[in-house]
């Protein structure tokens, strides 16, 4: 067992931030940016009626059917984008039924309850990753549980090419590369620290072009915001042959969600999530 045991309240996250209903996502957005979250339940009299995620920004920037989709963060409302009813997870119980709910649903945080559903806490991937030490797990390399198929993108890609990415395969992170080799990370969150509000419309990226001829009249030029505008280059990478527990480590260190794998000639052979790491501690007795 070796800690699989442990409840979860030795590991949520408590007291926990919250929104109602009626309010706005650049309220949330800029909770989420304060706090470093990824998601954040609505409640309502203590009871949790939804939660609302990074997940669900991408999704508002991509969306071309909503008709809210286009309009500034802080105009559309937490009821509209989130996820009513979530799963949630009684305070009594173990993280790795924790582990293992989030990976069945494909989701990266759970409510944490008592007897009347009245939220408690909430806890996390991070939470769990936290507690990857402790767990069978620990000692596994690296390259037993990353996934090889990565999904990566251009520094010269367009934010909305990266966002359409993580929406259509389920991610949270892309990796930026030239050539074989990984130059950056870009995330949900990068997206979401990017989405336009009434009091921010992107005005960085609009220039004002001079005249070419003293009869011509300065006109702005609109860019297209791209990947390398937003992509983190502090890249923090590890070997195929390293344990769960230094990735665990090395992401806690470094507050980030994943980690490229590289070969001994620094050419990109997989990626290492949060995701992967609580896999690992669902399956893995």
């Amino acid at each position: 067992m070796k800690g699989l045991s442990v409840r979860v309240t030795s590991y949520m996250s408590s007291p926990v931030v919250t929104v109602s209903e009626n309010d706005n996502l650049a309220h949330v957005r800029n909770l989420m940016i304060k706090f470093k979250i990824g998601r954040v339940p609505v409640v309502s009299e203590e009871s949790v009626k939804g939660i609302v995620t990074l997940t669900d920004f991408v999704k508002a920037l991509v969306s071309q059917e909503r008709k809210w989709a286009s309009l500034p963060i802080d105009e559309i409302l937490v009821k509209k984008v989130m996820t009513p009813n979530p799963i949630l997870i009684l305070y009594t119980k173990s993280i790795r039924l924790a582990a293992k709910t989030m990976t069945r649903y494909k989701i990266s945080g759970l409510p944490v309850v008592d007897e009347n559903k009245k939220l408690k806490g909430i806890i996390t991937k991070t939470d769990i990753v936290h507690a990857i030490p402790r767990t069978n797990s620990a000692n596994l390399l690296v390259e037993s549980v990353m996934s090889r198929n990565v999904i990566t993108v251009s520094p010269n890609h367009t934010l909305y090419r990266a966002a359409t990415l993580m929406a259509q395969n389920g991610i949270s992170h892309l990796v930026v590369v030239e050539g074989k080799a990984p130059i950056g990370v870009i995330s949900k969150s990068d997206l979401a620290s990017f989405a336009p509000s009434a009091n921010n419309s992107a005005q960085s990226f609009i220039k004002f072009k001079r005249p070419r001829f003293a009869t011509e009249q300065p006109r702005r030029v609109y860019l297209v915001p791209i990947v390398a505008d937003l992509m983190s280059t502090d890249l923090l990478i590890i070997r195929p042959d390293a344990t769960l527990k230094e990735a665990a480590s090395a992401m806690l260190r470094k507050g980030v969600s994943s980690l490229p794998v590289v070969d001994e000639r620094d050419n990109l052979v997989g990626i290492i999530t949060k995701s992967d790491l609580v896999r690992s501690v669902a399956r893995f007795r």
